[in-house]
């Protein structure tokens, strides 16, 4: 059978210069000579007279022969015989063919040989001369065509079909073709497609030829030339009768010579031998490299050559309907019947053809080749094969040409079905990849259910699946077992960057060093490509100099997008998108990807319009996956919750959110979203009432006019809520004190959402509204531009009065009140452009001030303050002697005329700088941008004026002042001056006529008159004059017609783009305004400097003073922040994710919001249903399923129908939404209301186990992989007729139970007092072994655990109420005060649990409690015994007042399906003193610590937060977790 090889799929390309290099030494031509050779007839017996000289028995005349033959009459009795009358000589045809007839750029190799040299011994003269001297690249499989020949004859739609089929088989699978190399039938169809195709990519064609039977061979023979000089020349027009022209499409020929020219059927031999030598030359590790044969029409050779095929194995793939062979097998395949023959002792099922057919049969032989030479005989031989060919049946596939699959899927299926069994299903599988039929591989390996793949199998796959790009494979494999998560370890992550493709921009950029390329290098080029405003995770060192092979990463699906983006596959980041977690953000991060792509494509000059648009439409439409997105998002949800998804900071982002991340990489369509810019509103408005309107704000600009604006309520703070206790009535002073310290027990709100969240705002206070009136960005902007307005006037008013008299007058006094103001203005905006700098998201200081200026605002402001500054020193040193100096002598140019003139061209800069205050506006704003996009048009445009303005100037001004005495700088001004102003219009010939008069006349002859009329006389001066005028009225042409027409086309474009994107140019330019505005000073330029020097002191009283550590508190803050949000950013996570579901399902319908209707059919049960309701009540079941999948309630105690219950809930939650809309009625769909969707959903949150963690593979402390499992299959009510799960019982833990259960009493108290009963009622059995009552966990045994079956474990929740540290008041958040929980870490993990233990026999949960506290937190054994003794009877006392939170099933990792844990947690609140002494860890304990719970706590172990979450909720504190549990 054949096998498949893993080399084979990956190409190794080999160095074309080296293969070159080959050639032009004596290296081929001593190997030709010495290996090679060629059969030549060397006795020349008379056959009969040729038409120019007699023939030998061997076909040849007697000139072809080799010198030195022996001459032998014909009348003698001397028999020819091959063997003994031909011998072995050097190769005489060896080179490249250029084919002289034929419109082909192919130069193939050939190469004759002598027909011993197919066999098996000669494997590795063969393999050298295809991997050393032809240097071909490995194939991934081996094609075999044959078919007919002379006598072909198939219609067109059938070679079409098999020309393209074939074509994909080849360029799939990095193929090679064998043929006959003959240019007619099959092989000329073969050339013919191989030759259109070679214009893309390389396709080696190989042709075994028959040397005696080629045309003109002897044109390829190397006479008296020396091997290096290999091109020979060969014509293959008009070939005779029995003789055939090469194809000359084809890559390499095997000329075969065994010494005659008759029809042997020699070469047919040879190639079977070489296709066999070929499969083994390229095996690796002891797999063969697949082949098969595919069959078109054909003769008898033809039905011979598939008989040779199957025997050695290989399949056949015959295309029906071809005619002659082909259909006649066909035909014997089909009235082939399965028989049961006893043969060498067995009976042995094989395939046989019936008597009655054998008749047809042979009927349908003799219609085709009993017109033949030895037609009789050839019908018996092939009537033979053919029974023998049928007796191959499931190795023959036939190919139908119907359309409903293409050839190359019969060509895989083929393949597929010879490779075997179980044992070569990742072969299969691999092969299925390489082609890219994911719909083979369903349907002949998953579908089958006859094999299941293991965890590192499946790896492998998605592994390949990945590199080669087959996203329905990825999909395919991930439906069918295969983790992402389990499957994305560092070292995986590092493996697929190292195989991306070569030609990709990402592998340039990161293939900078000589090395491997390390995920840390992919971590900087993400920071590149967002100018150092994100810190990528991968530059972690665990991720690169630490990495170990377990280490995976929680975000795999988005860290899959940007692979996919770097090695530009589009639809595999598209894929990966679908099941991202963040899926907004991985959008946009892509996003800025392929335009980073695009941009380094267009850097590189690399011309290729192709790649530049599939880039370009990739950054497009993930794009508009984003915006789409948002867009879902802002109809769904509420205002509160669509800005949470905007600003939630997101860990897997390195603390960004949407909207800063929008903002850095400038995706123009998502801020243009009217989320954004909804949201950029408010920070515009800050406080104020969006309502509020705008002269009113600028009449309130003075306190305290801004109290009698609306502003919106804020949240009311712990101290808003003492107040409110203090001020409240009915109730006496010294119980308000008491509720407010907390003495009082806080009770649980009853009003409604809605009413609650309004009773937790108030009003602003008066000092609050003058706060946020002044600090909110449209009052900053307001204020600016007044203060600007003020400076321009100022400014100006300095300019226009005429003050040198002031000068004289006042000595002493030389800088005015408006110019001290204009200074500390000017100055002003130094610390202002400073800070813009600094708040910069790019860390690198360089990075930052290239972003500054690239901004023409800030060049502009900078270029202003440069220029005032200098003008203002300028001024400043000038003195009154001098003002009077330069006033009474023009010639005086000084220091005040200086400062004047650059104090009028910075007042300049600053007009113009007031233009961005008009950006703001909807209508001004765009024409604003136009002026900037129009200038620099302008800008291009000059260029082309000067050429023009340049060659007009010099040559009339040459013509008009020949005789030039003044200085060359004024001649040049003066020629500029003229040629500029002529394109506006000021041409005045009188002048004309006076500069030619100037010029001629300014060195002439004493005693001559010169005028005008004298010059114009002249000669000189006629020529000039006319030459002069010539040149003037072909420049204004020029200049005036077409330069001018060509800008107003020019601008007429630029204005119709930009009009065209319009509102987006303006919502970029608002959102960069209020940005910017968000980040001003509350006090406007000049008082701003005010406010940057109580800034400054704060930073010195912090720095210098209390010796704040900056850096330290800003990482202590950013390694919080993500903790801090995490609730936050899960519940956006879950947002994104409901809006991800309905986007996906509406664009694979008929596009958003589809209002049709599903097909009835007997199996819909939504038939009938609105497509809108369908989504609605999915979105709701989606978010219920969230919501049970989180849940670790107690399963009711006892009793038969109540684990019926909890069966057949878990079963309900193992399924997606849509199975549990499959559970209802189409007449409940078709009715079902929003209300009604609700009480439904509502209905199944009933108390059932969490059943996830003990799904994880591989098993803690092992490399034993979990059996993969579906959803569906967890439940042992699901019945799954493979499930074998792995066993695995750890050595390291000490058993208390025996190998086998047997004997143990199970669901009760064991004689030794252990306790065997579950907390979830009885369980069942798997034989004797006792079963998880949850479900099915992929793994038997015990596992890490001590006993079968239940694993009792009892805990303790210990919680304290918080303090504010200079106060004794609760610390409370909204209206809930605030706990701490004490939990301690073990030795070797890095989570937090419960203070918790084993339950020992003969013990209970109280107990155990009481002992782990005092072990583990208080390490009793290490006391005294004084201390001892106060330890347990502080530690009694106080676990007396608990009582219990939780008791069930425990979701852990250690689980199995047959021993599991079971916890019983009990909860207790202590105060500051209730312990005497000071904790400390007891054995395999690291640490005992109080953790303050006002955020989720992310390294609490996740199977204990919900038990957290239960215990919060009954002390009526803050809880974190509520958001997740709580949510509906």
């Amino acid at each position: 059978m054949i096998s498949f090889p893993l080399q084979s799929l990956d190409s190794t390309d080999f160095d074309a210069d080296k293969a070159a290099s080959l050639y032009s030494n004596s290296s081929y031509e001593q190997w030709i000579k010495k290996e090679i050779k060629v059969r030549e007839c060397c006795v020349f017996i008379k056959k009969t007279d040729g038409q120019l000289e007699p023939i030998c028995y061997c076909g040849n005349v007697r000139s072809a022969h080799v010198e030195g033959i022996q001459i032998v009459s014909n009348n003698e009795n001397e028999k020819w015989e091959k063997a003994a009358h031909t011998t072995l000589t050097e190769c005489n045809a060896v080179g490249k063919i250029n084919f002289l007839d034929e419109d082909t750029t192919v130069q193939p190799e050939y190469l004759r040989i002598a027909s011993d040299y197919g066999d098996s011994a000669n494997i590795l003269r063969m393999e050298r001369l295809l991997r050393e001297f032809w240097c071909l690249n490995p194939p991934g499989l081996l094609i075999s065509v044959i078919g007919g020949n002379k006598s072909f004859s198939v219609s067109g739609d059938i070679c079409q079909t098999f020309q393209h089929g074939l074509m994909n088989a080849v360029k799939s699978t990095n193929g090679w073709i064998i043929t006959s190399g003959q240019d007619e039938g099959v092989t000329k169809i073969v050339g013919d497609i191989v030759g259109r195709s070679t214009m893309t990519s390389k396709i080696y064609t190989i042709g075994v030829a028959r040397w005696g039977r080629t045309w003109n061979n002897e044109m390829l023979l190397k006479k008296n030339q020396r091997y290096h000089e290999r091109l020979v020349d060969y014509s293959s027009s008009d070939p005779k009768d029995e003789t055939f022209s090469l194809e000359p499409n084809h890559s390499h020929f095997f000329l075969v010579d065994d010494g005659t020219t008759d029809d042997s059927g020699v070469e047919i031999k040879f190639r079977l031998e070489l296709e066999f030598l070929i499969t083994k030359i390229y095996e690796k590790d002891g797999v063969r490299l697949p082949m098969i044969t595919i069959m078109l029409e054909g003769g008898y050779q033809s039905v011979e050559m598939a008989l040779n095929s199957l025997r050695t194995g290989q399949p056949l793939v015959i295309i029906k309907g071809s005619g002659r062979a082909a259909d006649i097998i066909c035909y014997a395949c089909e009235v082939a019947v399965m028989r049961e023959d006893y043969e060498e002792g067995r009976f042995v099922q094989k395939h046989i053809i019936p008597e009655d057919a054998k008749k047809d049969l042979q009927d349908m032989l003799e219609a085709c080749f009993s017109a033949r030479k030895n037609g009789t005989q050839k019908v018996k031989d092939s009537l033979k094969m053919l029974l023998e060919i049928a007796s191959y049946k499931k190795s023959i596939t036939i190919y139908k040409i119907d359309g409903s699959n293409p050839l190359d899927f019969a060509i895989l299926s083929s393949l597929m079905k010879s490779i075997g069994e179980n044992a070569a299903k990742m072969r299969q599988m691999r092969l299925a990849i390489t082609w890219g039929h994911e719909k083979v591989a369903k349907e002949l390996i998953f579908e089958k259910k006859d094999y299941r793949f293991k965890t590192e199998e499946l790896n492998s796959l998605l592994f390949f699946s990945i590199i080669k790009g087959r996203v329905g494979f990825i999909k395919l494999l991930l439906d069918n077992g295969a983790d992402l998560k389990n499957f994305l370890t560092a070292p995986q992550l590092t493996k697929l960057y190292n195989v991306m493709p070569k030609n990709s921009a990402a592998s340039r950029l990161l293939m900078r060093y000589d090395r491997a390329i390390s995920l840390r290098d992919v971590g900087e080029l993400l920071q590149r490509i967002m100018e150092g405003t994100y810190h990528s995770i991968l530059t972690h060192e665990r991720y690169n100099q630490d990495m170990a092979d377990d280490d995976r990463f929680d975000n795999p699906y988005d860290l899959m997008v940007i692979y996919a983006s770097l090695i530009d596959a589009p639809d595999m980041a598209r894929f990966f998108w679908e099941s991202s977690r963040t899926p907004i953000a991985s959008a946009l991060i892509a996003y800025k990807v392929f335009l980073f792509l695009d941009k380094m494509e267009g850097k590189w000059a690399r011309i290729d319009e192709e790649m530049t648009e599939r880039l370009e439409a990739a950054a497009e439409n993930f794009e508009k996956l984003a915006c789409d997105m948002m867009t879902m998002c802002y109809h769904s949800y509420e205002k509160q919750d669509w800005v949470q998804i905007l600003v939630v900071p997101l860990k897997e982002w390195g603390g960004l959110n949407l909207f800063d991340l929008a903002t850095i990489i400038e995706a123009k369509n998502f801020i243009a979203h009217v989320a954004y810019q909804s949201y950029l509103t408010d920070i515009w408005m800050g406080q104020l009432k969006p309502t509020t309107n705008t002269f009113k704000m600028l009449c309130c600009l003075i306190p305290p006019f801004p109290a009698l604006l609306n502003y919106n309520q804020l949240p009311m703070t712990k101290q808003d809520i003492a107040r409110q206790l203090l001020r409240g009535g009915g109730q006496d002073i010294s119980h308000r004190r008491k509720k407010l310290d907390g003495d009082v027990e806080f009770q649980p709100s009853t009003s409604t959402p809605d009413e609650d969240s309004k009773l937790n705002m108030r009003d602003l206070t008066m000092k609050e509204k003058l706060y946020f009136f002044y600090t909110s960005p449209i009052i900053k902007f307001f204020l600016n531009v007044s203060s600007y307005l003020v400076f321009l006037f100022l400014y100006a008013y300095g300019l226009l009065v005429n003050n040198e008299a002031m000068y004289i007058d006042k000595a002493t006094t030389r800088l005015e009140w408006q110019d001290i103001y204009s200074l500390v203005f000017v100055l002003s905006t130094v610390p202002v452009e400073i800070t813009q700098i600094r708040n910069t998201r790019t860390k690198n200081t360089w990075k930052k001030i290239q972003d500054h200026f690239s901004d023409t605002y800030n060049i502009m402001d900078t270029v202003a303050v440069c220029m005032f500054s200098v003008a203002f020193v300028f001024k400043a040193c000038t003195t009154a002697n001098e003002v009077a100096s330069s006033v009474d002598v023009l010639n005086n140019f000084g220091f005040y005329h200086i400062s004047r003139v650059l104090s009028i061209l910075t007042f300049g800069f600053y007009s113009l700088r007031f233009i961005q205050m008009f950006e703001i506006h909807s209508y001004v704003g765009t024409k604003v941008f136009m002026l900037k996009k129009m200038s620099v048009d302008l800008f291009f445009f000059f260029f082309l004026l000067v050429v023009f303005l340049t060659s007009y100037g010099v040559s009339s001004q040459a013509l008009l002042y020949p005789y030039r005495e003044e200085s060359a700088s004024i001649a040049f001004f003066e020629l500029i001056q003229r040629s500029y102003l002529n394109v506006f219009g000021e041409i005045d010939l009188e002048s004309f006529g006076v500069h030619l008069t100037k010029g001629h006349c300014s060195v002439q002859a004493t005693g001559h008159e010169c005028n005008q009329d004298h010059v114009i006389t002249t000669k000189v001066g006629m020529v000039n004059y006319y030459v002069a005028f010539v040149l003037l009225s072909v420049y204004l042409l020029f200049v005036n017609v077409m330069l001018i027409n060509l800008l107003i086309a020019i601008f007429s474009n630029t204005y119709e783009n930009v009009e065209q994107k319009s509102g987006i140019i303006y919502k970029m330019q608002r959102a960069q305004m209020i940005l910017e505005f968000r980040e001003r000073p509350p006090l406007p330029n000049p008082f701003s400097l005010l406010f940057f020097a109580i800034e400054l002191a704060k930073y010195i009283y912090k720095k210098y003073i209390r010796k704040c550590d900056y850096e330290k508190d800003l990482q202590k803050y950013m390694m919080s922040m993500p903790n801090r949000h995490s609730s936050a950013a899960y519940r956006s996570s879950l947002m994104e994710a409901e809006c991800r579901s309905q986007y996906i399902q509406n664009t694979r319908s008929n596009g958003f919001f589809t209002k049709s209707t599903s097909n009835p059919t007997p199996d819909n049960k939504t038939e009938g249903i609105h497509q809108n309701q369908y989504n609605d009540l999915l979105i709701k079941i989606s978010r219920v399923e969230v919501q049970l999948a989180n849940l670790l309630d107690r399963i009711p105690a006892a009793g038969k129908p109540a684990n019926r219950e909890r069966r057949s809930v878990s079963t309900w939650i193992s399924h997606s939404p849509k199975a549990i809309l499959a559970h209802l009625s189409p007449k409940s769909l078709q009715t079902l209301e929003r209300s009604q969707a609700e009480n439904v959903v509502e209905s199944w949150k009933c108390a059932v186990p969490k059943h996830t963690l003990c799904l994880q593979s591989p098993y803690p402390g092992t490399k034993v992989d979990r059996m993969s499992l579906k959803k569906e299959q967890i439940d042992w009510s699901e019945n799954v007729n493979d499930y074998d799960p792995p066993k695995h019982e750890s050595t390291d833990i000490p058993k208390l139970d025996p190998s086998n259960p047997f004997g143990i009493k199970f669901n009760q108290i064991d004689d030794e007092g252990v306790n065997r009963n579950s907390y979830s009622g009885n369980y069942g059995f798997l034989g004797t072994y006792p079963r998880n009552p949850v479900g099915r966990t992929g793994l038997s045994g015990r596992g890490n655990l001590p006993r079968w079956g239940p694993n009792h474990v009892a805990g303790v929740v210990m919680l304290r109420w918080k303090k504010e540290p200079a106060a004794s008041t609760h610390m409370v958040i909204g209206t809930k005060p605030v706990v701490e929980v004490l939990l301690i870490r073990t030795t070797g993990s890095e989570n937090l649990i419960f203070p918790q233990g084993f339950v020992a026999k003969s013990q209970t949960a109280a107990t155990t409690q009481e002992e782990a506290v005092l072990e583990q937190c208080f390490n009793i054994t290490s006391l005294t015994p004084n201390l001892q003794s106060t330890a347990k009877k502080q530690v009694k006392a106080v676990l007396k007042t608990s009582h219990e939170v939780y008791k069930g099933y425990l979701d852990d990792q250690i689980n199995t399906d047959n021993a599991w844990l079971e916890i019983s947690v009990s909860m207790v609140t202590v105060d500051d003193c209730a312990f005497s002494i000071n904790f400390k860890e007891g054995a395999g304990i690291q640490e005992v610590t109080w953790v303050l719970v006002n955020h989720p706590i992310s390294r609490l172990q996740s199977n204990l937060q919900s038990i957290l979450s239960k215990a919060l909720s009954q002390q009526n504190a803050y809880n974190p977790y509520s958001t997740i549990t709580d949510d509906s």
